[in-house]
Order: C-alpha cells, then structure tokens, then sequence
C-alpha cells in the first residue's frame, strides 16, 4: 500500500506545474491519444478493421503496431476515451494507473526472489523516477510506458509459473497484454526475460520448470507473429530508416554517463532533445558496495537469470544508435531502471554485509563523487543542482550506512522512500522542463468535433502547423495535428504515422505527424502521366485545408475552377469541391475502352462491376494505396500508378463479371492461425493445469 501511495503521490505532484503535463507535450495529443479514440470507435460500432483507406499512407494500422489491434487493454482505453469527453483526465487516469501498474508490478517481482517486503518497497518507489520514465515515457510516449509497466508483471508469473508449476493462465494473459501493445520493445524485453528464466531452469536443472518456461515462450511468440508480421512483410514500401546507425547521436549515452546516473541531475543533450536527465537510474546504486561478495559468489545461481538481464539490457543501452529499424536504444533506460533496481535490491535482501566498514562507505561517497565530475561534462551549467544532488546523496548514503551500522535496518526503507521523493523533488525543480514540444492541444473532446462542418468528403491538409500550434495556443484549437483529426468528424488523409507509404510520402511531402511541404498545393494539380488525371482527383480529395501563413493572400482568395472558399479563418482557408467526387477506395480512372459501373468502396474491400474491356485488356486504378496485402478476383495486380495507387489489370474475359478486391494484412492465414493456436493452446494447459491441481487436492483430502 505504501508503495502504491507513493507511486500515485509522485504522479500527482507532476501535475503541479501545469496539470496538462500529460497532455500537452509531444506524442500523447499527436498520435496516441487519437490512435485510442479511433480505435474505441471503431470497436464501439462493430467495425474493428486492420486499415482506413481514408489515412491513406497512415491508414494501415496492422502494420503500424501501435494501435495495439489485438490489445485488450488499448481497446479499453479507446473505449474510454470515446465515453469520457474530457481527454485531460482521460489521460491523467490512464498514465497514473500505468505508473502505478509498473511499480506494483516490480513489487512482486522483487518478492519472486524471496525479498523482504521492504526491500519489495523500496524497489517499487524507485523504478518509476527514472529519467526517460519521468522525462519521456509519462508526459509523451504512452505506449513506452504500456509495456514498462507490463513487463514485471509479466516477468512475475512467468517466474511464477516456472518455480511454483502454478497455473499458466496469468502469465499467458500478462504476456499477451504485453506483445498486442504492439510496440516491439516491451516484446524484445520478455523474449529476453523468458531467455533469462530458461538460463534459471537450467542452471536449477529443473527439466519440468524449463518446459513449462519454453511452452509459455512458444504460445507468446505465436501471438507475436500476429502483432508484427505485417509489419515486417509490409516494410518494403514504408519510409522506416533501416541499417546500422553506428554509436553516438540522439538518445544514446555511453558508460561514463551511466556511471553517473545515481546523480537524479546526471543531464545528457540527446541530439535535438533538451538537456535533461534522461539518464538518471537510482540515487540507492552505492549501497551495492556493501554487499558481501564472497557470499554472493557462493550463492549467485538463483540469481542467474535476473543478472543476465540486467547485462543485456546495459548492453543494449550501450548499443548502436539504429539496428534496422529499431533505434534510439535509450529509449530502453526504463526497462534498465527495472533491471538495476530489482538486482541491486535483491542482491542488498541477500548478501548485505552486516556491518560494512567505513572503507565500504567512504566508496560508496566516492561513487558520488565521481558521478558529479562526470556529469559536469555535459552540463556544467547546472553545477549548483548537481551539488544539491550530490548532498542529499551522500547524506542520504551515509545515514542508511550507520542504520545498519547499529542495526536498525527496519528505518531504511521509510528513509529509502523519503530520500526517493526528496530526489524526484531536486530532479524537476532544476529541470522542469519537458523535452517535447507543447503543442497547446485542447483537451475538451467536444471542441475538435466542431471543427470544418463545411468541409466535404476526404480533407487533406496542404502546408505546415506543427510550428504554429507550438507558439500559438489559439491556433491549436482550429487546426487538429496528426491523429487528432480522428477526434474530428472529419475524413483526414493528415493523421499520424510512424512507418508511411513511402512513395505517396515522397510525391506530397507528408511529414509523420501530417503536416506538408507548401510545394504540395502544386502538386496536386499537376497531372500523372500515366493516366493524365490531375492528382488531387486521383486521390479523391474534396476539401483542401490551406495553412494560411505557408501562402500568399491572393492564392488563398483564388481557388481553381471547380473549388470554392467554404471557410476563411485567421488560420487557414478550406476549399472544397463545387461537385464532390467519391473518396478513398473508390474508382479513380480506368484505361480506354473499360468501363465500370455498380463501385461498393467499403473499408476492406472495393467491388466494381465490368461493363467493359478491350481484347486487349485494360486498368482499373483506385483510390487505394497499394499496401502489400490486396488482392482481385479476377485479373491480376499491376505495378501501382504513381508509385502508390492500387492498379487492377483486368483480361477482356472479366466483361459482365463484378470484381472483389480485398485487403488482408500479408501472411493474414499465418497470423490467425497463430492467434487461435496461441488462445487454444493456453487455454487448454490452463485448464488441464487446474485439473490436476483439483485431482491432487482431492487427493490429499
């Protein structure tokens, strides 16, 4: 309970500066929160769907991961956000219990490795201050703090199940919640986890706990193969960077700022990001001095596994800056605050020294020490609030040494806990400033669904709004960015996407969060030629929204023949179509001599019937991005027109016959067949697991 307080007390302390810190920083209003009320939408109307052709290039959420399709728990949260129209304290909610969820979660994990309860605490209270949890996961990356706070509990019942041969059920659904978030770290850490406990089982030569471990691990990867797959056999026309990114540049850090990370004001430049302390692990690491090392040597293998963790974890950390896609390896500092906290502690439970020596303690202050001249190297600026840190450290170190000194170590975990808060106080009153841009959105649900009621069938934005609405707060409330055009009532192509179809990205100069380059207005009416159709009706655009600041004045008050001015605001002015034309999925050209008629353009599918065709065949171009994953029922798929749009090449034979095209996401039979095999098949061991668990307390009765 105590723990439980403390985490929720330190939440809500955040707020104290400004109560939409959760809000109004960085990718929680740009991309997730409107990835959530889409996503409750859907699910609330019977349409759970794994594209919208209406996004286009940020319309394939099965490949996206992150809407977290298959995830339970996102579904939840997107249903509350469609019922609770107030998005702040939507999201003060979510982001507290995910705090509280992680700190509970390493609790227990700390209590798997037969610590006390306190140590359990102090452990619980520490791993939620970590720089990137306090700095970035909490105010911004939402999905980060999803699996962060998922991981030990999964890591828990998967010990759980391994030691005890307790029913598997609670760790499948942990480790399921934690795969459908969909954001591939959380599943790299339990794959590194289940490594870890096989590591455990096989050091205990314990070939029943070993099995038990490596079932779980098999039914969790099969519902990882329906989370990412898409991804993967959808990569090849994304814009996601690949390669090796080499050591270095933004969000890395290297082993001398770690060593530096007991300082709560160890501040690191990570490229573009503010100078922050990203890397801050735990103020308590000199206390590990004090283990007894020669006991621990004697009796290290229960802890096998955990130290393996924690070492692949720290490497990672220290990794490349790119591998492939995955980049940014600091965005794993939280996972290694778990690592470091949960050993150090479990260590200290086991091995503590009795009474360390005064040499031991006059380490741990060097330790110290050592962490204030390491961080004066990235922000000597700051020397005042590293001193401040460095005093509260030592003091703080030096009291818990003479606790158990005298042999009152029943003070050192409330003392842990108040230091704990004391820190997390230093840390934001010398920082107090978020990484991540604010972008002043509203937080009033009803606001964004009033937006453009003049604005007719699919809307796509022309010209940049991420500077506007970061410095101008009433501008944010006229123009929706990224995945907030989902709270609209509006079809956006503007919405938000991490991954992008790379050559409708290229052609309209789209940036992730939507907005464009000015060049796109000119774009648009520039013909293609292979159809010689401008683009803007191959796209199946009837509203422009034109930043206003990104144009001159007599451009904005000219619209092209068949537009019009359906509103002008300080901001932007939209023009839309005189006459409509159908939107996305539908028919955007057919070459000479076919002709179509009866098109049905639904989510998933788009049916046309042939009226016509030549001898010697002919085209059918949609309104589709053509995503790896389509496919016809008569004909064949051709080289998409412009690099991106869905081309149908039809034989003269397919005359009078009504044409089916579909998406599914690529290996759509594997990734099912892997769902229902990994449901089935933990659903049967947990119910076989109950039975014998009843047969055998029958018999002991």
């Amino acid at each position: 309970m105590l723990a439980a307080a403390g985490t929720v007390l330190v939440a809500l302390l955040a707020l104290l500066a400004t109560h939409h810190h959760y809000f109004w920083y960085g990718d929680t209003p740009a991309a997730y929160y409107g990835w959530w009320y889409h996503l409750g939408d859907m699910v609330r109307h019977g349409r759970w769907a794994p594209i919208d052709p209406h996004a286009w290039r940020a319309g394939n959420f099965a490949a996206e991961g992150q809407w977290g399709l298959w995830s339970p728990l996102t579904i939840a949260i997107g249903l509350l956000a469609t019922a609770w129209g107030d998005m702040l304290a939507v999201t003060i909610v979510v982001k507290t219990a995910l705090a509280l969820t992680g700190a509970l979660g390493v609790f227990r994990l700390v209590r798997s490795y037969d610590a006390p309860p306190a140590a359990a605490y102090v452990a619980a209270v520490l791993v939620p201050m970590g720089g990137v949890t306090q700095y970035l996961d909490l105010p911004s990356w939402a999905a980060a703090l999803m699996i962060w706070a998922l991981f030990p509990w999964a890591w828990w019942a998967l010990r759980r199940t391994m030691l005890l041969g307790a029913n598997p059920l609670p760790a499948l659904v942990l480790g399921y919640l934690l795969v459908s978030v969909g954001y591939v770290y959380g599943t790299i850490m339990l794959a590194i986890a289940i490594v870890a406990c096989l590591v455990d089982c096989l050091v205990a030569r314990d070939r029943a706990a070993f099995l038990r471990t490596f079932f779980a691990g098999l039914l969790l990867g099969l519902v990882a193969v329906t989370v990412y797959l898409p991804g993967v056999l959808t990569a090849s026309v994304t814009d996601r960077e690949t390669g090796w990114g080499g050591f270095g540049g933004k969000l890395t850090a290297d082993p001398l700022t770690l060593v530096a990370s007991v300082l709560p004001t160890n501040a690191l430049s990570t490229g573009t990001l503010s100078v922050l302390p990203y890397t801050y692990l735990a103020w308590l690491l000199p206390a590990v001095l004090w283990v007894d090392w020669r006991r621990a040597r004697q009796a290290w293998r229960p802890l096998a596994g955990l130290l393996l963790f924690f070492v692949v974890v720290l490497a990672t950390v220290l990794g490349p800056g790119q591998v492939g896609p995955l980049r940014w390896p600091l965005r794993l500092q939280p996972f290694l605050v778990q690592a470091v906290v949960v050993s150090a502690v479990v260590l200290w439970s086991r091995f503590g020294s009795a009474r360390p020596s005064a040499t031991r303690l006059a380490l741990s202050l060097g330790w110290v020490a050592l962490a204030v001249l390491l961080a004066l190297r990235h922000s000597a600026s700051k020397w005042p609030a590293h001193l401040v840190a460095a005093l509260l450290i030592g003091a703080a170190i030096t009291l818990l040494w003479w606790l158990v000194r005298v042999d009152r170590r029943v003070w050192m975990a409330p003392v842990a806990g108040v230091v704990t808060l004391a820190c997390f106080a230093v840390m934001h009153a010398f920082f107090p400033h978020l990484p991540s841009p604010q972008r002043h959105a509203p937080t009033d649900l009803a606001s964004y669904q009033r937006l453009y009621p003049q604005a007719v069938g699919d809307l796509m934005q022309v010209g940049a709004t991420d500077q506007l609405v970061q410095n101008n707060a009433k501008a944010a409330r006229k123009l929706p960015l990224g995945s907030a055009w989902y709270l609209t009532h509006v079809s956006s192509q503007s919405t938000y996407t991490t991954i992008s179809q790379k050559s409708y990205k290229d052609i309209y100069c789209v940036f992730y969060q939507g907005s464009t380059c000015p060049e796109l207005l000119h774009t648009l009416f520039t013909r293609e030629p292979t159809t010689g159709v401008k683009r803007v009706n191959l796209l199946g655009v009837s509203s422009l929204l034109l930043i206003r600041k990104n144009y001159p004045p007599e451009h904005l008050a000219t619209p092209p023949p068949g537009w019009r001015i359906a509103d002008d605001t300080r901001y932007s002015v939209l023009w839309t179509r005189r006459t409509p034309v159908p939107g996305a999925g539908s028919v955007a050209w057919t070459s000479p001599g076919t002709t179509v008629s009866a098109v049905d353009a639904g989510t998933t599918s788009t049916s046309f019937r042939v009226d016509s065709v030549p001898a010697a065949g002919g085209t059918v171009v949609l309104r589709l991005v053509d995503w790896p994953g389509y496919s016809t029922s008569a004909g064949s798929l051709a080289e998409p027109v412009d690099g991106y749009l869905l081309t149908v090449r039809l034989p003269s034979s397919a005359t009078g016959t009504t044409v089916q095209v579909d998406f599914h996401p690529p290996g759509w039979t594997a990734e099912i067949g892997a769902w229902v095999l990994a449901l089935l098949g933990g659903a049967g061991w947990s119910v076989w697991s109950a039975a014998v668990r009843l047969r055998q307390s029958r018999r002991a009765l």
